[in-house]
């Protein structure tokens, strides 16, 4: 009897080996996930951040050349989503499509700008971008200001983080990405580079990478007047210097 049993056990050892190598080459199948960040215009984005998410996998990131491509080389075939992050423009997730992947399709990303059209600063450019930073930093007495320096040492993860120490102002996690600053228990009007943004939190249109500066004024006191708007006049003002 334990003779049969062993023979049988054996039998079915066999007969499912050949199978197990099919499975594990299946479960790891590798591809190369090519792709382009382009603008509403159709444009290329260029140093916009590209994180790959995938089933059970640690997210990993890449950044558009100047051309708007990236490329993430050989990684396993599994759902997952792809997260594109550029300031000036909100924050996108798109669902992976596997078929097409397996078909070596390219991935398009497309970002919509959030800025205002109706609303830019004319900035002069002539003695440097951020002149007019360290002219509102030197003048003012009511605003806080957080330089590039700054930001290095304190290496936040997300841009708000940086709010922690600004006097009346409160971070909470968002149902989007990072957190929601709130100043005097409002949302505050944010500008990017001299351009008013709509409806969007920080975190969705700063990057720590691409911050050079940043301007806060809690309120109208010291609001420099280009940047002053009756609509957010209670809830403060936001102003965000890039890199570029």
């Amino acid at each position: 009897m334990r003779t049969a049993i062993v023979l049988v056990l054996l039998e079915s050892l066999i007969v499912s080996a050949p199978h197990l190598p099919a499975q594990q080459s299946a479960a790891t199948k590798l591809v190369t996930i090519d792709g382009i960040v382009v603008d509403g215009a159709n444009a290329p984005v260029p140093s916009a951040e590209v994180g790959l998410t995938l089933e059970g996998m640690k997210k990993t990131f890449a950044r558009s050349d100047n051309a708007g491509h990236f490329t993430f080389s050989q990684v396993p075939l599994k759902p997952g989503t792809i997260t594109v992050r550029r300031m000036g423009y909100r924050v996108r997730t798109i669902t992976l499509d596997l078929f097409k992947l397996s078909a070596h399709e390219p991935v398009k990303v497309d970002l919509e700008s959030v800025a205002s059209d109706l609303d830019t600063v004319t900035i002069d450019a002539t003695s440097g971008r951020m002149e007019e930073f360290y002219y509102h930093k030197n003048t003012s007495s009511f605003g806080y200001f957080i330089d590039e320096p700054e930001i290095r040492k304190r290496a936040p993860r997300f841009v708000s983080e940086l709010f922690r120490t600004i006097p009346g102002a409160r971070i909470q996690v968002s149902r989007r990405i990072g957190n929601s600053v709130t100043l005097r228990g409002c949302q505050p009007r944010i500008w990017v580079d001299g351009v008013k943004t709509q409806d969007t939190e920080l975190d969705e249109v700063a990057n720590v990478d691409e911050v050079a500066a940043i301007e806060v004024y809690p309120s109208w006191a010291g609001t420099p007047p280009q940047y002053m708007d009756r609509e957010t006049r209670a809830c403060g003002t936001i102003v965000v210097w890039s890199r570029r």
